[in-house]
Parts: structure tokens; sequence; C-alpha cells
């Protein structure tokens, strides 16, 4: 974490309650996390040797003046400019989430992912549109000044820093890999929207990249017209490249139809236009056996072992209770063979909503990657004893009100019940050494938690916006404790932590009325530790320690 300028005092709440040095300052300029009345904002300020210097001043005034006249969702709001005892500063929306280049350090498969892609392009290009019609070229576009927000992975555009109104004509803040011929060349005059449509393929190479997998056709297409070296023969706005990269093209579609005579000649081009006959010929094409419903697909014949991969469009309600369920068998027989059922796919069951429970055999050892993402209609699952993760997202925006967890269990992967809105209460058993990113975040009904002696990990806003949370004890064992991980828990009062060395934290709480119990002989390395000092430290009471024993 970068050290605190000599002259910002953090102790100084005239203007805001607190003041947080942030690992995202430049060399002119420095950055904090604030907060005043109750609300956080991103501030940047001019480091102490550049603040009489008045082309940075100048700089600063500009940022806020392009900044403050743009609003766009995929654009960071730029609130207020004003100066305190230490010079100007700048205040704007506090955006929580990963640059570009985080996100493609952490999460490479992100990308490789068209729809995600889609979203990020197409996200940026309406932000660009957006700029130019304000006669504002960004000139510094770059994976650390585009971030992705939390849970929703939208586009900001978050440093507005060399942008200029006139006639674009700045280019003080140029990065070298980014920037256009024209740029590099130092031709000012020159500069204009096609000098961000430039970077924007620079940076499609980018994420071709890191990603590791080339870029659909229309991508590559679009990539190489805004890398010309000439800018007359690129795109000449953003919306054109939007609307180039958005093409369908008909040969592609040609290919897939020929595919599809060749398979089924009852299966029609209208099959490929609609994405759900579409996935439900590829279940077609991959699947072995269709049981009551459920397809499956052999993993191994020397194991004699399958997973399920999927259902039916229609699945025979209950006579007796009239509701939809889901039954996956423990075992199938295919011509005369029996196959143990151990797995479910990956997406299997994703996006259906018409079904309420879903039966799971004691077979199973891996439920895939959002297994029943999205399925509104799920409201209650046993996951059976044998499993040992939770797979990323395999129940992220599910209906489920309840969740019984094996004692097998020992990590709790990426938002794997995040966004279950309906989820009232659930107990982890003991043996779940980690909580992973976003594991629960935005389970806005979650009332109580157990969390197990054996947890060494609450990883990065695990309990994001769980409004309805009112305490929560951690156990003794955890060690680390990642950043927003209660951040928006407007309901939690009381925080018992039963660890005698405070633990290590960024920013994990956005309130200081929360009060946090520990052990007596704690309190006042608690009241030292950072961030752990800005809350209501207490002993905890005799019978709390026992009961937590």
């Amino acid at each position: 974490m970068a050290k605190v300028s000599e002259f910002i005092s953090t102790d100084n709440t005239e203007l805001f309650e607190r003041i947080e040095p942030l690992n995202s300052s430049g060399s002119t300029s420095q950055s904090f996390l604030v907060s005043r009345k109750g609300e956080q904002f991103f501030m940047k300020q001019l480091r102490p040797e550049h603040i009489d210097n008045p082309r940075y001043n100048l700089i600063l005034k500009k940022e806020y003046e392009i900044g403050h006249c743009i609003e766009h969702p995929n654009i960071v709001n730029y609130k207020e400019m004003g100066e305190n005892g230490d010079g100007p500063y700048i205040l704007m929306e506090y955006v929580t989430g990963e640059t570009l280049a985080e996100k493609l350090e952490s999460e490479p498969s992100y990308f490789r992912n068209d729809a995600n892609l889609s979203k990020f392009f197409n996200q940026l290009l309406d932000a660009l549109e957006c700029m130019h019609r304000h006669n504002i070229v960004h000139c510094d576009l770059k994976p650390e000044n585009i971030m992705l927000t939390r849970i929703n992975n939208d586009v900001k555009i978050i440093d507005l820093g060399f942008c200029d109104t006139d006639n674009y004509t700045f280019t003080a803040g140029m990065t070298k890999a980014f920037s256009a011929p024209e740029q590099l060349a130092g031709k000012r005059e020159e500069l204009d929207a096609r000098t961000d449509i430039y970077t924007v393929g620079k940076l499609m190479e980018y994420i071709e990249q890191k990603s590791g997998k080339r870029l659909p056709l229309s991508y590559r297409l679009a990539m190489k017209r805004s890398l010309k070296e000439d800018k007359a023969k690129r795109y000449d706005s953003a919306k054109a490249m939007a609307k180039s990269i958005n093409k369908s093209y008909k040969k592609l579609w040609i290919a897939l139809s020929c595919i599809a005579v060749l398979v089924a000649a009852s299966i029609g081009w209208q099959m490929f236009k609609n994405s759900e006959n579409y996935k439900y010929l590829m279940l077609y094409l991959e699947k072995d056996a269709t049981i009551e419903g459920v397809h499956y697909k052999v993993i191994s014949e020397e194991d004699a072992s399958c997973m399920a991969i999927g259902r039916e469009r229609h699945v025979k309600k209950d006579t007796r209770s009239g509701e939809t369920n889901i039954y996956i068998k423990e075992e199938i027989q295919i011509d005369g063979k029996a196959y143990s059922v151990t797995e479910i796919a990956d997406s299997a069951f994703k996006k259906y909503d018409d079904f309420v429970s879903v039966n799971l055999p004691n077979s199973l050892r891996r439920i895939g990657k959002s297994a029943f993402e999205a399925s509104q209609g799920l409201v209650s699952v046993n996951i059976p004893e044998g499993i040992t993760e939770t797979e990323a997202k395999c129940f992220y925006r599910s209906g489920i009100r309840g969740v019984k967890l094996p004692t097998t269990l020992k990590t709790i992967k990426h938002a794997s019940f995040a966004i279950c809105k309906s989820l009232k209460s659930v107990d982890i058993p003991e043996g779940v050494e980690t909580l992973g990113l976003d594991a629960f975040a935005e389970c806005l009904e979650l009332q109580s938690v157990i969390l197990p002696s054996t947890l060494r990990t609450i990883s990065r806003g695990v309990f994001w916006k769980c409004k309805s949370l009112k305490e929560i004890t951690i156990p003794a064992s955890v060690e680390t404790i990642g950043e927003y991980a209660f951040f928006h828990c407007d309901s939690l009062k009381h925080v018992y932590n039963y660890s005698t060395e405070p633990q290590p934290l960024s920013v994990i709480f956005n309130r200081k009325d929360i009060t946090i119990r520990v052990p007596a002989a704690s309190v006042e390395k608690y009241r030292k530790a950072q961030h752990w000092r800005d809350m209501n430290i207490v002993a905890m009471r005799d019978e709390e320690i026992m009961d937590e024993r």
C-alpha cells in the first residue's frame, strides 16, 4: 500500500471522515479512498513536489472539466473539484472491481466467452462514442485505465487525465504500447477520434494474447482495420467499429447450415437462428442417453462413468405435487452396460426456471461451473457427500432458499452462491477451508451464517451486500479476510472475531458503527491494528468464549 503523502493529513476530518491511501497513485498525483457522510469517493490530488506546478494544476482542472461534462454509465462519474489546505482535489465515483489488466491476470478465461467479449467492447465503444460527440479524445486508453466492475463486470473508463477538448491537442500522457502512430510522431494536430480507434485495436491484440484464444472473425477484421497506419483507412467513429464487430457473416452461417443438414435433414436454418434450438441440437449431438428427461454422456468407458449434460425442453410434472423436479440417476444403463453418474457438466441446467428441486445422487463427485446458474425456479438443493468443491457460479443467481452442504466440502469457489436473493441461511460445515471471491455476494435475504472452525480464508467480497446479515462469528482459524468482505452489510451490528491476532486487512467494512468483539487479551492489539482500529472494539464476555469452544 502506498504511504500517506506528507501533505495529506489522515487525521483531518474537516472535509472527510476518513482518508485511506490507494495503490493507484501515479507519477504526478496520488489517490485516496475518502468517506463523507457515509458515502465513499475516489480522491485525486497532486503530489507535494508538483503542487506549485501550473502545468499539472491545469491538467487536474482540465480533467475535472472534461469528466464533469460527460454522463455515461461506462465512464467514471466526476463529482466535484475542491481545495483544502493541501491544494486542489478531485472527487470521483469510487469504482470497485478489477482493471482490465488485473482481470486478464486473475481470470484469462473470461474473454474466451464470446458474450463477455461482446459486452466489453460494445460498452467501451459506446463510452468512446459519447466522448467523441463531446469533441473529447481519450489519448491514453490502456488496460490500467479500464475497469470491470464487481459482480456485473461492466466497463468503466476511470482516468480522463490526458483528454482534451481543444482540437485534441494534448498528448502528454500517452502510453507507447497503446498509442497511435500520429501520437508517437508527435503530430498533435492530427489527433482525433480515430486515434482512440487505433488504441481499441491494440486492446484487442492485448486481450487475444492474454486470454490465449483467437478472437472471432468479426473482431479480427475490425482489429486489422483499426490498426491501419494511415488513419484515413481506420473506422471514422466508435459507432462504426461497434457495428462491424457485431456483424454476422453469411459464409459462417452457410457452413453451420451444411453441418446441420449432414446431421439431421429435418433440422433447418431456423434451428441455428434460435439460440435455444441450437442448444438442444448440440445436446442431441453429444448425448449418449436420455432417461426421465435428463441427457447423459459417457466420460470414461474404463471407469464406467458418465455425466448429466442437460435436460429436455419439457420435463413431466410430478402427479402429486404438480411441480417439475429433476431426478439425476446414480446409475444408468447404456446398451446393457451400467454407468455411474459422477459429474454434472458445466452450464448443464443453466437458465432453466421451470423446476423447483433437483435430486443429486450420492455417486456425484463434481458439479460443474454455472451448472444451475440463473435457475430461478430452483428453491432447495442437497449437495451429496463426496463433493469437495463447489465450482464457480454453480448456483449463481438461482432461486434457492436453503442449501445443505456436505461434510466433505473443502472449498466454496468464486460466486458459487452469489445473488441467490432468496437464500436466508447457510451452515458451512467443518472441513471447509476457503470461501472464494464473492461466494455469497448480494444474497439480500441472508440472515444467518455459521462458519466452521477449519476456515482459513475469507476472500474478497464474500458477503458483499448481504443486507440482512445481522451478525457473524469469525473463527480463530481465519488467517485472511479479503477486501470488501462485509461491505454494504447494512444490518450487520456485531462481529465476533475469535482470532487472538488481528488479521491483516485492507478495507472490509464500509461502516464504523459495527461492534467487534475479540478475546479480552487481544483488545489493545485490535485497537492498534490497521482498519480494525477504526471500529468499536470490545472484549468478549466469558460465556461467549465458552460458546465458541
